[in-house]
């Protein structure tokens, strides 16, 4: 399957919306949703239950920079099963670890996985081979630019770090988790430059992505303008 149509990309900074819209996107065009993030999460999770390389930030870091080498990677089966309501399934060595890879533990320490080449191109690869087979809505940082660069449809959502941060904020209450404004806040401007000044695949739109600033937009709109953008490329 070419990728250029198989794919359509969304790219964008934490709390842009584009998790949400690439969701509702997949529903709508009857195909399937990927979140990239997700094998960053099981690869940062296999770490700690292979290797216990749990600690402080710093110690993760610092062990994952001295073994990075020598992981073995092809030796981790990470798998994804599609078609599990709105989240698909990620098994780590025929271990179901959907609800694991999202823990506290792993969202702190996931960037320090990212930003390293040998496990992007080990991500990247997976994510292409299921590409070759499936059409595909994908939301990350990098997938216009790095992964799937020669995508038809390629979308950046953008908005303030204040409006993003209010969203976060919103999720968090509605989850019944405690949330303090000045930290949310702090933590996403943190998470904005860490990603976009990151050395290997840093937050960049692609030069032919169609931006789309949510500051002021509902996600129906979004979806809307996502979708007419589509149809507009076919024709």
């Amino acid at each position: 399957m070419n990728h250029m149509d198989s794919v359509i990309a969304i790219d964008g900074p934490a709390g842009s919306g584009k998790s949400t819209v690439a969701r509702e996107i997949a529903k709508i065009l009857g195909i399937h949703y990927l979140d990239s993030g997700a094998f960053y999460r099981t690869l940062t999770l296999a770490v700690f239950k292979y290797y216990k390389a749990s600690g402080s930030e710093q110690v993760f870091a610092d062990w994952v920079a001295e073994k990075q080498n020598i992981l073995p990677l092809d030796q981790w089966l990470i798998r994804l099963d599609f078609g599990h309501g709105d989240e698909n399934k990620l098994f780590l060595n025929s271990e179901d670890v959907t609800n694991q890879i999202r823990t506290p533990e792993i969202t702190e320490k996931i960037k320090y996985i990212a930003d390293k080449q040998i496990f992007r191109d080990f991500v990247n690869e997976r994510i292409r081979v299921l590409a070759r087979d499936n059409k595909l809505v994908m939301d990350g940082r990098d997938i216009g630019t790095e992964v799937f660069p020669n995508s038809r449809n390629k979308f950046f959502l953008t908005a303030s770090p204040e409006v993003r941060a209010k969203r976060r904020m919103d999720e968090l209450i509605s989850k019944k988790i405690p949330a303090d404004w000045e930290e949310v806040y702090s933590e996403m401007v943190k998470r904005d430059d860490s990603d976009r000044n990151r050395k290997i695949a840093p937050l960049l739109a692609a030069k032919d992505a169609i931006l789309i600033d949510t500051d002021s937009l509902s996600i129906k709109l979004v979806i809307e303008t996502i979708l007419s953008r589509i149809l507009e490329s076919k024709s």
